[in-house]
């Protein structure tokens, strides 16, 4: 189907979506192309299992509905099923809108701070950005101030190692506002171009992970002046419950957008089409794989393209 081909940036870019969303393809693009293909009469009863196929798929009731409603106005006298497939493309990309640019660093010294639960990916996320500034020549410094988690500095510091990044940790329960103060005073005096700082992300008590986040922020505002991008990091596989979890995150941090990872083996990446309408948030990278180049730029057009054919 030579439109959707089109839409890929490139072959490589082609082979990773298409390899990475294999799992969700099966259980959400071959179901809708197949309903595209079985029925040209779009009746009522066929736009009932369509919006089942969406939900189904972790799209939310209320973004699947909202596809719905529009592709109803828009289909009018379409029959031919490659139109009509080709206009839900459509619709979903202007649902979701245009794609986040790669953050491009400015001459300074630069600042991320990314939260999530703990095992949503957050740590190895962390070390797979300072992968893609490292190749860009970057001084990249790794902050581990997720002190509360035995293996979460550690776990950093491997990966800091074997990417050939610099590494700034504490003690274990080690107060982690004060590991960051340490490392962005490092930073400052060693000329870095851009610090990572990992967080905790323990759920066992909502309130106290969050009023550590809150004074977190606090701590680095104060002691950098600035935080670039606050990237929020969810598991692909927690479908809709991702998005509550984020819901909790952004009542106490601005979030800018989102790193959604473990996509390669997740049959829910439909929730991929709810995060702008439920958080106003969009996606900035999504995880492919285990490996550090395996976190890519997250594309809709890609991502339609992978999902989306007869």
């Amino acid at each position: 189907m030579t439109f959707f081909k089109k839409l890929f940036k490139s072959k490589k870019d082609e082979e990773l979506y298409k390899v990475g969303f294999e799992n969700t393809r099966q259980t959400f693009g071959d179901k809708i192309s197949n309903l595209f293909k079985k029925n040209s009469q779009f009746d009522n009863h066929w736009y009932d299992d369509l919006l089942a196929l969406l939900i189904q798929a972790d799209v939310s009731v209320k973004s699947a509905q909202k596809i719905i409603r529009t592709l109803r106005k828009e289909m009018k006298n379409i029959k031919d099923e490659e139109l009509a497939l080709t206009l839900l493309s459509d619709i979903i990309k202007r649902q979701y809108g245009d794609n986040i640019e790669p953050y491009q660093l400015e001459d300074r010294l630069n600042l991320f701070l990314v939260v999530g639960v703990n095992g949503s990916g957050k740590t190895t996320t962390c070390a797979k950005l300072a992968s893609i500034y490292h190749a860009q020549d970057k001084k990249v410094l790794l902050i581990g101030g997720d002190t509360f988690r035995a293996a979460g500095s550690s776990q950093l510091k491997v990966w800091a190692d074997k990417i050939g990044v610099s590494f700034f940790g504490g003690k274990e329960n080690e107060d982690p506002a004060s590991v960051y103060v340490g490392g962005v005073r490092y930073a400052k005096e060693n000329g870095y171009d851009l610090v990572i700082c990992d967080s905790a992300g323990r759920l066992q008590n909502k309130v106290n992970l969050m009023a550590e986040l809150d004074k977190m922020r606090r701590v680095l505002l104060k002691e950098a002046g600035n935080i670039d991008h606050t990237y929020l990091v969810l598991d692909g596989n927690t479908g809709q419950n991702g998005i509550s979890q984020a819901k909790n995150f952004t009542e106490v941090t601005p979030v800018d957008s989102l790193i959604v990872t473990k996509l390669d083996g997740s049959p829910k990446g439909g929730v991929l089409l709810s995060i702008k309408d439920e958080l106003n948030l969009k996606v900035s990278y999504i995880g492919l794989g285990e490996g550090l180049e395996d976190l890519r730029p997250f594309n809709i057009d890609s991502y339609l393209a992978s999902l989306i054919s007869l």
